[in-house]
């Protein structure tokens, strides 16, 4: 059975999608018996949700800021 310190470490370096079969069942039982690890799973996934969204809606910003500046030097040159 995994301990809690394992779980937080197999969570915070992404080393879920190399576990064997049965790691992955202890993993997945240790989180049904334990509210903390399920909290603190849930809390990782939800930041990595957050990160990944704020740098989408970065990358959209930036592209966004290239048009932008295209059109005004377009309507600066044609002026």
């Amino acid at each position: 059975m995994l301990k809690c310190n394992q779980v937080s470490r197999i969570v915070s370096t992404d080393d879920y999608l190399e576990l064997g079969f049965m790691k992955k069942m202890e993993f997945k039982l240790h989180l049904m018996m334990c509210s903390h690890c399920l909290r603190y799973v849930n809390q990782i996934k939800s930041l990595g949700s957050v990160s990944r969204e704020k740098a989408q809606a970065l990358e959209a910003s930036e592209e966004q800021l290239v048009r932008m500046e295209g059109k005004i030097r377009e309507d600066v040159g044609g002026a």
